[in-house]
């Protein structure tokens, strides 16, 4: 609670901060066109419903930090040279463009799509699952609603097919 404290304590309010963070993942493009929702007159964008690019960020650090260190994911021999590079920031950066972009916010993602990123990870249905279990307990920590949870938990399930390629 200290955190969602300090990120409020920021400008962000505990809603955009959880919000944000059930809307980031380092699994990638694909999870959130499926919750993200064309903006309407009536309708904010999802993006500005989640906060905007602060929110995405603060999250997007927490997630991509969980799973960098992530002791079973870092057995996956290709997954720990990828975390040993020290390129963090730039997976953040990444991550955060794509997200801000499939939730409705500004056109700045300009990574590869799922299929294309994930290809030569040879990321298996455990790791899989321990990626979703990381989403989760980032969820939990800031304090994600249930349904917001039941629906970007579902969401994600969808990408596996992308994802996995062990």
């Amino acid at each position: 609670m200290t955190k969602v404290a300090n990120a409020v304590g920021r400008g962000f309010t505990v809603g955009s901060v959880a919000r944000a963070l059930a809307l980031t993942l380092a699994l990638g493009a694909g999870a959130l066109a499926f919750v993200a929702a064309p903006a309407s007159a009536v309708d904010p964008s999802l993006y500005d419903r989640i906060g905007g690019y602060k929110a995405v960020a603060a999250t997007v650090d927490d997630l991509v930090d969980r799973i960098y260190v992530n002791g079973t994911l870092n057995k996956n021999p290709i997954l720990k040279s990828i975390h040993d590079a020290n390129e963090r920031a730039a997976f953040k950066l990444i991550l955060a463009t794509w997200v801000m972009e499939n939730t409705g916010g500004p056109k700045v993602y300009f990574g590869r799509t799922m299929k294309e990123a994930h290809a030569p990870l040879k990321i298996s249905n455990l790791e899989f699952d321990v990626i979703l279990h990381e989403c989760k307990e980032t969820f939990y920590k800031f304090a994600v609603p249930a349904k917001e949870m039941g629906e970007l938990m579902a969401a994600l399930e969808g990408l596996r097919k992308d994802v996995v390629t062990s």
